[in-house]
């Protein structure tokens, strides 16, 4: 085209105009000019933008990954500890309480009494149901150091598993990570507290999705080791059909008692339950061992009210004081049946409850006491008195009777005044007074809305998924 002042008509125009002086050529040709330079400009943003856009909040769904990430990574550490903790009890020490349940199934199948002593095999006596003692068959018959690290991994799981399927992501991480020190005890002492701990907490996750066989069968399986986990069934009340609930956990723990005869004839089993009810009955703590040691009675408030005030009480009537304060939310405060935190909180204070009251709680029971006590914290607003006060109990419970302690403190103040005891007694009137709203907890509703769209979406990893 030459140079013209009038476009020619575009049937009679070139592909690619030139040397158009044409004012819209002009325009046309500066356009892809400058549509080439864009293309090959680089596309790396500076690093002011990028590091800007990088200290900038995650999402909520970034956040969840990450917290489930740390919790899979926290269940590797239960499960190494748990390794660790059955090497160091079985090759460098021996630890009597394994040996106890490991002679029991034994006993059991041979039809000899669970409950006599056997001092050329171990110290004390077997005082679990013989249901137990059957369950226990897997890990007794395996070599000692493989039957030890199996059952701490199962212990230890059954704690990871239970929280985590009860609380949103980042919570379960706190309350896990607080409760680690609390189930490695009880793994060194090869205990069964992290295990009905666990089982009460998933018994609450049943309830909470509705499934009352699973939640059941976690209260009876709790019984059958102790007692107390029958308290669990508690929290059914807080939830439709807790009749049908009840007439289900009968029939679980009536299949439960007679199971044993799948290695015991009916005669011998009978008279295994009597030595049993022979052995509890005649359990109770005499008041003179309250003090006496570390690994030995500690009895919880009662104890506490022992020693410090010289009260010569029978255990009962301060047991049901106890009961009836644990109980009053349910049969006062219906309208917050509704509320997913009130309904966590009250798993919290009966957690806590189970130690408190417990007039033959040792040492390694205050494994669930902090259980309850990471739980609450991790489901409550967060504030810097509560912050204090569960660092007390991780300090006081946790760290004082471990060897980071000075033995001549431990032996003049730790033990005669059954410090372990303290800090969860404060502890659990915040919780009586935040479960009848008299100390406000914002963070209960953020838990609860956090909770309706979270609780469920924790990943867990496949192995777990199917073995639960």
């Amino acid at each position: 085209m030459g140079s013209h002042g009038r476009r020619p008509p575009a049937h009679q125009r070139p592909a690619r105009c030139t040397g158009c002086v044409h004012p819209i050529c002009v325009v046309e040709r500066g356009a892809e000019h400058a549509g080439k330079l864009h293309r090959g400009r680089s596309t790396r943003r500076p690093r002011a933008v990028a590091l800007r856009e990088m200290s900038r909040p995650l999402s909520k769904s970034a956040r969840a990954k990450k917290a489930v990430r740390a919790l899979r990574i926290l269940l590797g550490v239960y499960l190494l500890t748990a390794v660790f903790v059955a090497v160091q009890r079985t090759m460098l020490s021996r630890e009597n309480n394994f040996w106890i349940f490991q002679a029991a199934f034994e006993h059991l199948r041979s039809g000899a009494d669970l409950y006599a002593a056997y001092p050329e095999i171990h110290a004390d006596f077997f005082k679990y149901s013989p249901t137990f003692a059957l369950l226990f068959a897997p890990f007794a018959l395996l070599p000692t150091t493989a039957g030890y690290a199996l059952w701490a991994a199962a212990c230890a799981t059954v704690v990871w598993v239970s929280v985590a399927r009860l609380l949103p992501p980042r919570a379960a991480f706190v309350a896990l990570a607080l409760a680690f020190f609390s189930v490695l005890g009880d793994l060194q002492r090869a205990q069964s507290n992290a295990l009905v701990a666990g089982l009460m907490v998933l018994a609450w996750v049943a309830y909470e999705r509705k499934e009352q066989l699973p939640a059941a069968i976690a209260v009876a399986a709790g019984a059958f080791v102790k007692l107390f986990p029958l308290a669990a069934g508690m929290g059914a009340l807080l939830h439709k059909q807790w009749l049908r609930f009840c007439l289900i956990l009968v029939g679980v723990i009536a299949v439960g008692a007679v199971l044993p005869v799948l290695v015991s004839d009916p005669e011998s089993l009978a008279t295994q339950y009597r030595s049993w009810y022979a052995i509890e009955t005649r359990d109770v703590a005499p008041m003179s061992r309250y003090g006496t040691g570390g690994a030995d009675l500690y009895a919880g408030l009662m104890g506490q009210l022992r020693v410090w005030f010289g009260v010569d009480w029978p255990h009962w009537p301060v047991q049901l004081t106890g009961l009836v304060i644990l109980m009053l939310p349910v049969l006062v405060q219906r309208k917050r049946f509704g509320e997913y935190a009130f309904r966590v909180q009250v798993l919290a204070s009966l957690l806590v409850f189970c130690v408190l009251f417990n007039h033959q709680a040792e040492s390694p029971s205050y494994a669930i006491a902090m259980l309850g006590a990471a739980i609450w914290y991790a489901s409550a607003e967060h504030a810097k008195w509560r912050t204090w006060l569960v660092s007390a109990c991780l300090i006081i419970v946790n760290l004082g009777s471990s060897d980071l302690m000075p033995r001549a403190w431990y032996k003049a103040y730790y033990v005669p005044y059954l410090l372990k005891t303290v800090p969860l007694i404060p502890l659990w009137i915040v919780m009586q007074l935040e479960l009848h709203g008299i100390i406000r907890n914002r963070g209960l509703a953020e838990f609860s809305e956090l909770a309706e769209t979270d609780q469920h979406d924790v990943v867990l990893p496949q192995a777990v998924q199917h073995g639960s």
